[in-house]
């Protein structure tokens, strides 16, 4: 590749990825369209999204624009143009200085670069490369570590560094011998003793030249507002210069004019004479972006057919990989082979799974997971990979992940299982089923379909017929059979009833008010014989202190306590019953009007089973008539508290119970006791009675 007649046309005749950074009023563009001083390329992205590096290009071009060394050129009426910015410059000189200065305002030099990611850091990294020559003379680089709305910031830092080569500030107004003066127009910071540099350009019958004829360093002897006089520097060869000359800042433009001093001092020959070598670059694995001096000259295998001499930049970017950045050495009329092995960039995957027996399959990569837990991969390859997870009776869970270089990157697998069935079948049928507490609707026998997989708790129930109760474990997308057998008449275990509560609009302690329907409510606290009966038919647990399923001899009658919400619930649904609600506890309890205890607003002493009574234990349901309500429940001050069906709060953690007990002192029980414990919690203090609604199963 011819560099040297590929580097003009690339960066003059490509319009969409080049942007002028000067160009030249109409009267001087007619002469020299391509004619400006600095091009900025488009600049490539290495491993972060296009976009990413236009948006850092075209930040580039705009801080460029703003930049206060070129506000100076806001002097007179010549209006210049940006190409796609639109942004519009004045120009300090004159016409006839205007075309002296043409050679620098042509595309002599262009700003390329690359926008990469290292970690979380955003680095943008520069070039200014000679168009003639495709020489890399300066490189500059700002890193971004604010994120994309500190981009911004990062590309003003390196417009700045690249501003620092191209300083004009100024022209030369009068010549007195050997002392020049000059107009520094906007420029600030100017001051005595300072050195400035002075060039004289010329115009050839080809147009305007390409580098300043001329050159010479002055020092400010004295400066006032915009104007300073200068002097030259003692033991350098004195050049005469004319008014028009132009006056530069010391830094950056010397060192790009000193490389072309620089090739003539090591005997590299002059790009427009000179000659040229060959380089053949390799990669494994082959396909990898290859920019050579900040041009892109395609992919590995790539060969270079005419590249100037001397050292070039040579960067190597494939996706997955780490990039290659090193200097070549260009040798004239040889072939020089370059060979690279790409490493791999690798990150940190690791998954999470919550079901055992789940197959992953991460691209073609599969693993089994036997238990629950996680599984990692330390050292995986960078970038885009597809994640599949299978169970049997469950759904395909799939997902894509980005891994980055160098960092940790975490997925959970949770499948969703496929519903599963159960057959219910009776003997006899006909009996109503409940699931987890719930009526269904249905009868035996019948196939239950769509339920969540796990342990489900079946009840039936049949008119003269005791319930049958028991578990059935149903799996995913399968179908699973239970028969259950009714016995007949056995169920006659209760010497207490339930009470009709009407409905009717229940005002609180807070002076709200709820309407409560009409339910049934049991008017005794569930008894220890009761409770035995349900942990001989459904194979529950028995309460602590209980011996061979049954409690103390004589305690029959006591209200049944230490026994959690849970399973307070699971005796109700056997039964055919259920929890109270709060509401409901706290109409039949207290009645419509608030009032504290049911016979007013103090403590009778002796009239419930609580702490200062001495008897310190649960006490026969009923025994204590004072301690009813008026609907005729016993025992809603004082013997053992009662769970209802509500939570304390709104994250469900702790479920409530209302009422006092004997564990409570006088000065604490009262209608309006509550409290609240975690479902699975046991307190020897704690029991609870059943409610029904007036039209439903339960």
């Amino acid at each position: 590749m011819n560099l040297n007649r590929f580097i003009p046309a690339f960066f003059f005749l490509s319009l969409s990825a080049i942007i002028p950074f000067f160009s030249y009023p109409d009267s001087v563009a007619a002469e020299n369209s391509a004619a400006v001083l600095l091009s900025v390329q488009d600049f490539e992205g290495l491993g972060v999204e296009k976009s990413l590096a236009r948006t850092v290009s075209d930040l580039l071009r705009t801080e460029l624009g703003r930049s206060d060394r070129l506000r100076l050129l806001e002097e007179t009426g010549r209006l210049y143009r940006m190409q796609r910015e639109s942004v519009r410059f004045r120009d300090l000189f004159n016409e006839g200085t205007l075309r002296s200065l043409g050679e620098l305002l042509e595309s002599r030099f262009v700003l390329t670069g690359s926008v990469s990611r290292l970690d979380s850091v955003i680095v943008i990294s520069s070039r200014i490369v000679d168009a003639e020559t495709g020489e890399v003379l300066a490189a500059e680089s700002a890193e971004n570590r604010g994120g994309l709305s500190a981009l911004g910031a990062a590309a003003r830092t390196l417009a700045r560094k690249v501003l620092a080569y191209f300083p004009l500030t100024g022209r030369i107004t009068a010549v007195k011998g050997d002392t020049l003066a000059a107009d520094l127009g906007l420029a600030d910071g100017i001051l005595p003793g300072q050195e400035l540099t002075v060039a004289d350009l010329e115009e050839k019958a080809a147009g305007l030249t390409t580098r300043p004829l001329r050159s010479s360093r002055y020092r400010v002897a004295d400066a006032l507002d915009h104007s300073c006089s200068l002097i030259p520097l003692i033991g350098l060869n004195k050049v005469v210069f004319a008014v028009g000359a132009s006056v530069f800042s010391p830094g950056g433009l010397d060192r790009l004019l000193a490389a072309g001093a620089r090739r003539k001092s090591e005997g590299l020959p002059e790009s427009d004479t000179g000659k040229f070598g060959e380089v053949e670059v390799e990669s494994v694995p082959a396909g990898a972006l290859a920019l050579v001096a900040g041009l892109d000259v395609g992919r590995t295998p790539v060969k270079v057919s005419r590249l100037a001499a001397g050292l070039q930049e040579l960067i190597l970017s494939l996706p997955g990989y780490k990039e290659v950045f090193d200097s070549i050495t260009v040798t004239p009329g040889q072939l020089g082979k370059f060979h690279y092995d790409l490493e791999r960039q690798t990150g940190r995957l690791t998954i999470f799974t919550v079901q055992p027996g789940i197959t992953l399959r991460i691209d073609t990569l599969e693993v089994e997971v036997a238990d629950s837990g996680s599984v990692d991969l330390p050292d995986f390859p960078a970038g885009i990979h597809e994640i599949e997870a299978r169970k049997p009776g469950y759904k395909t869970w799939q997902s894509r992940i980005d891994l980055n270089f160098r960092q940790d990157s975490t997925l959970t697998v949770n499948l969703e299982p496929y519903p599963g069935s159960l057959f219910i079948t009776s003997r006899p049928p006909g009996a109503n089923i409940f699931i987890d507490g719930n009526f269904t609707g249905k009868a035996t026998p019948w196939r239950l379909t769509r339920l969540e997989s796990g342990a489900r708790i079946v009840r039936l129930s049949l008119a003269g017929y005791g319930a049958a109760l028991d578990t059935a474990e149903v799996q995913p997308g399968k179908d699973a059979t239970l028969d259950l057998e009714l016995k007949k008449g056995w169920f006659d275990f209760q010497p207490f009833g339930m009470t009709l509560v009407p409905a009717a609009r229940l005002v609180t302690e807070q002076n709200d008010s709820v309407m409560v329907d009409t339910f049934y409510i049991d008017i005794y606290e569930v008894t220890n014989r009761a409770y035995a009966f349900f942990v001989a038919a459904a194979n529950a647990k028995a309460p602590e202190g209980w011996v061979n399923n049954a409690p103390p001899a004589g305690e029959e009658d006591l209200p049944v306590a230490g026994v959690s919400f849970e399973e307070a619930e699971r005796f109700a649904a056997w039964c055919g019953k259920r929890l109270p609600t709060e509401q409901e506890w706290a109409l039949a309890a207290i009645g419509p009007a608030p009032h504290r205890f049911p016979w007013g607003e103090s403590y009778h002493p002796g009239a419930a089973n609580i702490w200062s009574e001495g008897l310190n234990h649960g006490a026969k349901v009923g025994s204590y008539p004072e301690d009813k309500s008026i609907f005729g429940l016993f025992d809603v001050v004082g013997n053992v508290a009662e769970w209802v069906d509500a939570w304390t709060d709104e994250n469900q953690t702790y479920r409530v119970y209302r009422g006092g007990s004997y564990y409570v002192n006088e000065t604490d029980p009262s209608l309006f006791s509550r409290d609240g414990h975690y479902p699975n919690s046991k307190n020897r203090y704690i029991g609870f009675r059943c409610a029904r609604s007036l039209h439903s199963q339960r």
